[in-house]
């Protein structure tokens, strides 16, 4: 039992260190990902490398083919419009079943979520970009999470993570990403007030207004 779990803990831990490496582009679209080399970078051994790569591959960061390495997925403009479309169907219905279960104690904690972002806005963080996306995707989570519906947070959460690799955030103008804190108020605004409809109409929009410029070429 103890070599099964340790097995498992190794796994866990090839599976974070590759898809940090795909987050934070060490790994780009398109590239290589080596049993060999990952092992080696990561100091683990080659099968929990692999166990982690098929679950990253089922999660769709990556791409497994027969008889060659697994690569890191690449994202044309129409899966980015794919996935944040059914982002925006299950997202916004996860508010409207959350406006059913919040409690005054939920909406400080979103409040202050909301807080802290607009902070980093204010502030010189040397790595803004990864810190807000970071701080983005724990918001979009704790709001699946407040649906109380487990099924939608195991589909929707690994899609949140998937917007993240795409840095959708690093073509973002100041001005859009302040929209988005807004957005964001507005959300933990309509929650507060018990409004279904607002609070699924606003995160739709938030997040399909985030298409044409996670689909835009870099800046």
């Amino acid at each position: 039992m103890m070599a099964e779990n340790d097995s498992l803990g190794a796994a866990d831990e090839a599976y974070r260190f590759i898809r940090d490496g795909i987050v934070s582009n060490r790994f780009p679209e398109g590239s290589r990902l080596a049993e060999e080399e990952l092992a080696r970078l990561s100091g683990l051994s080659r099968t929990p490398v692999r166990e982690a790569i098929r679950r990253l591959a089922a999660e769709g960061f990556a791409v497994t083919k027969a008889r060659s390495s697994a690569t890191v997925a690449s994202w044309d403009g129409d899966k980015v419009a794919g996935l944040f479309g059914t982002r925006a169907v299950l997202e916004s219905y996860g508010c409207a079943l959350a406006v059913r279960r919040v409690t005054a104690s939920d909406i400080r904690g979103l409040e202050a979520m909301c807080a802290a972002m607009e902070e980093l806005l204010a502030g010189s963080e040397s790595d803004f970009l990864k810190t807000f996306s970071q701080a983005n995707t724990a918001f979009h989570v704790r709001l699946l999470e407040l649906s109380g519906n487990e099924h939608l947070l195991s589909v929707a959460a690994p899609m949140i993570d998937l917007a993240l690799i795409m840095r959708t955030y690093r073509k973002f103008s100041p001005d859009q990403i302040r929209r988005s804190c807004s957005d964001h108020r507005e959300i933990a605004a309509a929650l507060s007030l018990g409004d279904a409809q607002w609070a699924e109409a606003i995160m739709k929009a938030h997040i399909l207004s985030s298409v044409v410029i996670a689909t835009s070429p870099a800046r």
